[in-house]
């Protein structure tokens, strides 16, 4: 997988939480509800306890809620055929989340998997095959620690750091390494370190045999989150954080894992003005590139294995943007410059083949006209509008910068969802 090309990738978390599909708006997210509901004082004042006992009774588990996740609707060839429409290169799927349960049929998740309990269904084996089949690249997301596992509390609670490892050797390793050898990965993207070092997981090991002896050893990448020592340091691209977007260049690949919402997983409870616009979108897509990111975008399926309408939306548009202004999105890097104004509305990408460099503005103005400061032009520069097909005429500044003068369109001449990129060919 040439991951540094892809640029735009599919996150998706589903599981049991989304049965209650619950969260107050902001945090905590509704992937995290079981957790919430016993330690509701820490995070959203018991309001997820509050709605458990009202709707679901005091007494009702959350163990409960995993025949209640049935997927009857889940279709791996759609959801991988809106992928691909929507332009992204790569998916992420979450093999298993803090609650341990495991989206296909693992050994050491016996009554507490896909297949045994709910769908009945190996989700991950289903999934893989339909994103492969529509020529993306598949990656599992996989949480190294479970909230409520005996195993991994007892370690936790063996000392600081732990003096055992059993939840390790018994549960987290043949889980990797079961998900490499049963589906072939191209991305195994590693979360929930919970502050312990690389040493507890065993993390130098299980890479050393993915990079070395695994089936996937000449394709696959990692992220960095293999313990607390290698957050921000290892990988083949680093996640420091949640929605990590620096609007700078950085030394190291990154990506930028996101949410259209605010919740990872599906939240009933999140209102619409939680949403991004496309706009948004777009623009944390083009910042994301410009600095040297990868952008990968969330959706958080109903329980019955529905793509929420208003994400299937985001979807298409952006999908819509890309068939337009992909040349300046895919098989590009950074360019000499990231971003041209204070105001940071305008951003740049290069095609280091073609020579290529993409200014990409956020606004139309009024004035019909586009200052760009940083290019450096020749007798020979083209400017061109991506979307609009005719010569575009401009001014060059003494020394460098140049004025675009924008072409007056009719509403269904202007590239879509108001973010334009200008191709300019032999400037530097």
């Amino acid at each position: 997988m040439v991951y540094d090309q892809s640029k735009f990738g599919i996150f998706i978390h589903w599981g049991v939480y989304s049965v209650p599909a619950f969260a107050v708006p902001q945090w905590p997210s509704a992937e995290w509800y079981w957790w919430t509901l016993y330690n509701g004082d820490k995070t959203d004042g018991g309001a997820t306890s509050e709605y458990h006992n009202k709707t679901f009774g005091a007494s009702f588990t959350y163990q409960e809620f995993a025949p209640m996740f049935k997927a009857a609707l889940f279709d791996p060839d759609e959801w991988a055929d809106l992928f691909v429409k929507s332009g992204a290169k790569y998916v992420v799927f979450t093999s298993k989340h803090h609650e341990g349960f495991t989206m296909w049929p693992s050994p050491q998740s016996w009554g507490w998997n896909s297949v045994n309990i709910g769908p009945g269904l190996d989700i991950v084996g289903a999934l893989s095959k339909s994103v492969k089949n529509a020529g993306l690249h598949m990656g599992l997301y996989h949480s190294l620690f479970e909230w409520y596992n005996p195993l991994y509390i007892a370690d936790v609670n063996s000392g600081s750091p732990p003096t055992t490892n059993n939840y390790v050797t018994q549960v987290l390793m043949p889980q990797l390494y079961d998900i490499v050898n049963s589906y072939e990965p191209s991305i195994v993207w590693a979360d929930g370190d919970e502050g312990e070092n690389s040493t507890y997981w065993q993390s130098a090991e299980f890479l050393a045999w993915l990079y070395n002896n695994s089936t996937v050893k000449d394709s696959v990448v990692v992220n960095d989150r293999w313990g607390l020592d290698c957050d921000g340091k290892n990988g083949g691209f680093i996640t420091p954080s949640d929605r990590f977007n620096p609007g700078y260049l950085i030394k190291r690949k990154w990506e930028n894992c996101y949410t259209i919402g605010t919740s990872w997983g599906y939240n009933q409870n999140e209102p619409l003005s939680e949403y991004q616009n496309i706009s948004t979108l777009l623009q944390t897509l083009v910042s994301t590139v410009s600095c040297g990111g990868n952008l990968l975008l969330d959706v958080g399926p109903t329980s019955d294995g529905v793509i929420p309408m208003i994400m299937q939306e985001r979807l298409i548009e952006i999908g819509e943007w890309l068939e337009v202004n992909g040349e300046a999105i895919y098989n590009t890097t950074f360019w000499r410059v990231q971003n041209d104004t204070i105001a940071e509305d305008i951003w740049y990408t290069t095609n280091l083949e073609t020579g290529a460099v993409y200014a990409f503005s956020y606004n139309w103005d009024t004035d019909s006209t586009l200052y760009l400061n940083a290019p450096i032009t020749s007798k020979n520069t083209i400017v061109t509008l991506l979307g609009y097909g005719h010569p575009i005429q401009f001014s060059a500044s003494s020394g460098h910068g140049l004025t675009i003068k924008l072409p007056s369109l009719t509403p269904t001449e202007y590239p879509p969802h108001g973010v334009y990129t200008f191709k300019l060919e032999n400037v530097k």
